[in-house]
């Protein structure tokens, strides 16, 4: 099997890294700037670094698209013309225009379309899918999340973050849509996002043309009521939610990596720690990748459901635009 990896920045290394742990004997990669193929070219020489994309492209079976989300659509025609499935950093574009076109395109060629939402693989997430199904809180009536830490201080430290993409609207950076993860696993767990009302801004110091906060208030198709909070000024990096239902509770805290159910039948809180490694869930979603490759599993998060995530992005802009609810 031939994997091309496209984007070098810090999630296509740490891609091209786990596709040779998985066993991937050839992998191929390309990055626009040449000091970026360069240092990739060092750290991995089990990989054939390629000075131009239609060498990374050529023959590959599968390809891994990492680079900024405005290039994520054309990137994706150019695996399609290949015959090539593809695996989509989130978010799976910069806005949902023309994307169902090319995602039945991919579905009448039969390419599997993956969005790399990755704590979809991560097992305490694994755990509140299951006990959601289970029913061990009943129907959820209100869920909140928080996903939040400080751009330059936990993302960038020691390098100038005015020069990545992650602060220019025009290349796809920002909040709503680079930490759209929070959007994607509340959709997976409460179920689909129906109306919206937001605020997308900018409103901290941080020196960046697009959006550092997004503030979410949704309502769900079971009529459930949540809050989606992300930014990216916060000097306390946290992620947690807290799914709250007619016959329990239950909270996710990443730094303290567990689970927390509250059983009112028996007035405690139920504790599932875990000791997982944060690269634990993405060398999962390699090796999920690779079985949809090989036609073994279908996409756990299709191109389907990464546009459903975009749709719910793009109503929360309007929202914030137009200072009204939105329906999705």
């Amino acid at each position: 099997m031939k994997l091309a990896v496209i984007g070098l920045g810090s999630i296509g290394r740490r891609h091209l890294g786990n596709f040779h742990t998985v066993g991937v004997d050839s992998l191929t990669a390309w990055d626009v700037v040449p000091e970026q193929r360069a240092a990739a070219a060092s750290q991995f020489p089990f990989a054939k670094v390629t000075d131009t994309l239609e060498a990374a492209l050529d023959g590959a079976d599968g390809v891994a698209v990492c680079t900024p989300p405005d290039s994520h659509l054309a990137l994706g025609r150019l695996a399609l013309e290949r015959a090539a499935h593809v695996m989509v950093e989130k978010p799976l574009t910069q806005t949902a225009e023309g994307v169902a076109e090319w995602l039945g395109a991919c579905d009448t060629k039969g390419v599997r379309v993956l969005t790399a939402y990755n704590w979809r693989y991560w097992p305490p997430m694994l755990l509140v899918e299951r006990l959601v199904k289970e029913g061990r809180i009943g129907l959820i009536r209100a869920a909140r999340t928080e996903y939040a830490y400080h751009l330059p201080h936990h993302r960038y430290p020691g390098r100038d973050y005015r020069k990545f993409y992650m602060t220019d609207v025009k290349q796809g950076g920002g909040c709503v849509l680079d930490e759209s993860h929070a959007i994607d696993y509340m959709r997976w767990l409460c179920g689909e996002v129906t109306e919206v009302s937001a605020v997308v801004d900018h409103v901290s110091s941080l020196e960046m043309t697009s959006d550092d906060i997004a503030d979410l208030t949704v309502r769900f198709a079971s009529g459930a009521i949540g809050n989606i909070h992300m930014n990216l000024f916060a000097w306390n990096m946290h992620s947690h939610f807290e799914l709250m239902g007619e016959a329990g509770v239950i909270q996710w805290r990443r730094f303290e990596n567990e689970i927390r159910l509250f059983d009112p039948k028996a007035d405690r809180w139920e504790v599932y720690p875990f000791a997982g490694q944060l690269n634990d869930m993405y060398v999962e979603e390699a090796r999920h990748f690779l079985a949809c490759v090989r036609g073994e599993a279908m996409p756990r998060c299709d191109g389907w459901d990464g546009l459903r995530t975009m749709h719910v992005i793009d109503a929360a802009r309007r929202a914030s635009a137009e200072r009204r609810w939105v329906k999705v």
